[in-house]
């Protein structure tokens, strides 16, 4: 056979044997043309900070009545300032509501890797088979979730990894999809409902390093 047909179906067949892996930051998961879209950027810090409390417990709290009157009356009582520097609060939470359930669909069924903080959800030992990867330690526990395109769900199928504690930093290397889902997370209180934006079928999993 001619050297140059053997160059040439070994060329041709790279592709099929090794997949391109694209390594992944956090604000890949963000759709690029809505990352600048913060309604919130430029604004004094006093004002971004008292803005983005009033966003944090209009989420958080259950409808108005007697028993959570008392928050909605502190709730009410920053509105005047944010109204005065020109913060539309509605606005604002529409905004930010769009840019967190974004979601970039060009990643859906490529080969990726990504770092990120290991929160387990099925555990046998100290062998962990299902998690959520998140950005920062403390997430989805102490205090609220990421936005769902910041939440990755990740099932191992292959070797489970060992686990060393809450919050491990790992690298995940596998296929991404892109699937809404939620789950349930159960903590020592009781049990969350975590909105995801991701689900990765990981095919290794290494202590980030």
């Amino acid at each position: 056979i001619p050297a140059s047909i053997i160059m040439a179906v070994t060329v041709l067949s790279v592709p099929a044997l090794a997949e391109e892996i694209r390594q992944l930051d956090w604000k890949d998961l963000i759709p690029k043309q809505l990352i600048s879209q913060d309604p919130l950027a430029g604004l004094p810090r006093d004002q971004k900070d008292l803005a983005i409390w009033v966003i944090n417990m209009l989420d958080s709290l259950p409808e108005r009545s007697p028993e959570t009157e008392v928050y909605y009356q502190e709730v009410d009582k920053a509105m005047p300032s944010l109204k005065k520097a020109g913060i539309d609060i509605d606005k604002v939470m529409k905004t930010r509501k769009e840019v967190q359930t974004a979601i970039v669909e060009d990643l859906d069924g490529r080969m990726v890797r990504m770092p990120g903080y290991l929160l387990p959800l099925e555990v046998t030992g100290v062998k962990v088979t299902e998690f959520l990867l998140v950005p920062y330690i403390g997430a989805c526990i102490h205090v609220p979730p990421p936005p769902p395109n910041q939440i990755v769900y990740v099932k191992i199928i292959k070797k489970a990894y060992r686990n060393k504690g809450l919050y491990d930093p790992v690298w995940v290397t596998g296929k991404m999809s892109v699937k809404s889902m939620s789950r349930d997370l159960y903590l020592v209180d009781g049990s969350a409902d975590v909105s995801i934006g991701y689900a990765l079928e990981a095919r290794g999993v290494e202590p980030y390093e």
